[in-house]
């Protein structure tokens, strides 16, 4: 897709660079709506360039999943959760499973450390 984009932004610079040589010292109305569509085509290519690949806008699943909580006003996602289901999953299980806290062992109370010599 973004080589379409690219190849569109070309044709349309190109357009508006050969209006703007074919230009007379004054131009008319025409020659100006003219240019100003090119530009604007050029402007909407150029600005598709950097989109979002998908609809969820993730680069690992750029055509995976929506999340059906996004943008939901009564159970909003955590902050950090994108449009990507896959992703959000992932994030779920993360926050489920705490990472575990190791814990030390009281010594016994009959346990005592030998002394060194």
């Amino acid at each position: 897709m973004g080589y379409a984009h690219l190849r569109e932004l070309q044709t349309a610079l190109t357009t508006a660079s050969d209006l703007t040589t074919a230009l007379q010292s004054a131009p008319n109305r025409h020659d100006a709506d003219q240019l100003v569509d090119v530009l604007r085509q050029a402007l909407t290519a150029a600005s598709s360039l950097g989109a979002e690949t998908g609809p969820t806008g993730c680069a690992l699943h750029p055509h995976g999943a929506v999340d059906p909580l996004y943008g939901d006003p009564e159970d909003p996602l955590p902050p950090g959760y994108g449009k990507c289901l896959l992703c959000n999953d992932r994030r779920r299980r993360a926050d489920a499973h705490s990472p575990h806290i190791r814990r030390f062992a009281r010594p016994h109370p009959r346990w005592r450390r030998p002394l060194s010599a």
